[in-house]
């Protein structure tokens, strides 16, 4: 019974300084992060980049879940603190400042959809309420099976974030080294495929482009607890060619948007 509740006391002092550990490692990032406006300010520097990176990957190595991608805490709006993207998906349209603004996923796990959205102007604890213009991309997701999307035969792949780049776009039906039966891919990774972009004025629409089929991304969720989300989204699958956001819970809380 000693023994018991010796390895008992462990096992909760272990916990306890995981959590500790865990809130120390985000307390850092969002120290770093403070000023950077999102990570678009023209003044963050390489070596103040690097080192949020860093941080951050710090806090992926503390992932508590094993299987991040299929936990329930995936559900619901998402409010982006810092990217390395560019825009659109760091919240800001096009190159000029005064269409900055604040970026949002809102997960359906029962429906298997998302939203990535764009509020400029917005009021409200997310700043995404009564906003003077909005974007909205309504896409799919699906567990990645692990070939690379430019070895996917199953449509286009060009960057339509506004950074195209044709030579991803090889139509290669090989299998890739991804691609492993000893790997599990979609525990912690998606496949997304966009479906339509809405510009809004005023919460009027003005514009909707439809995506060709087959216009995906892969999202990898290398940290999620009740209240923070880090994903690394990338065009292919590969390491590479990933952009890196760091997201807390968006005030409609879980499962509400």
């Amino acid at each position: 019974a000693t023994a018991s509740a010796a390895n008992n006391n462990d096992q909760i002092s272990a916990t306890t300084c995981t959590a500790i550990t865990i809130t120390d490692a985000k307390h850092q990032i969002n120290q770093a992060i403070a000023t950077t406006d999102k990570g678009r300010s023209a003044a963050l520097t390489a070596s103040q980049r690097s080192q949020i990176t860093s941080q951050l990957s710090h806090l992926e190595s503390l992932c508590p879940l094993i299987e991040p991608a299929r936990s329930p805490l995936m559900e619901g709006p998402w409010i982006v603190l810092y990217t390395d993207a560019p825009p659109p998906s760091n919240g800001q349209l096009g190159p000029f400042s005064a269409f900055k603004g604040v970026a949002k996923q809102v997960i359906d796990l029962q429906k298997g959809t998302y939203k990535n959205e764009l509020y400029v102007g917005g009021r409200g604890t997310d700043e995404d309420e009564n906003a003077w213009l909005s974007a909205v991309l309504e896409a799919t997701w699906q567990e990645w099976d692990g070939v690379y999307l430019d070895q996917d035969d199953r449509g286009d792949h060009g960057d339509h974030d506004g950074n195209d780049d044709t030579s991803i776009n090889t139509r290669t039906r090989t299998r890739t080294a991804a691609d492993s039966t000893a790997v599990d891919h979609g525990a912690t990774t998606w496949r997304v495929d966009f479906v339509s972009l809405t510009l809004s004025i005023f919460q009027v629409p003005i514009f909707t482009q439809n995506f060709q089929a087959g216009t995906a991304r892969t999202w990898k969720m290398t940290y999620l607890d009740d209240d923070t989300r880090i994903v690394r989204a990338g065009r292919t699958g590969r390491g590479e060619d990933d952009w890196i956001f760091y997201m807390r819970r968006g005030a409609g809380g879980l499962g509400r948007s």
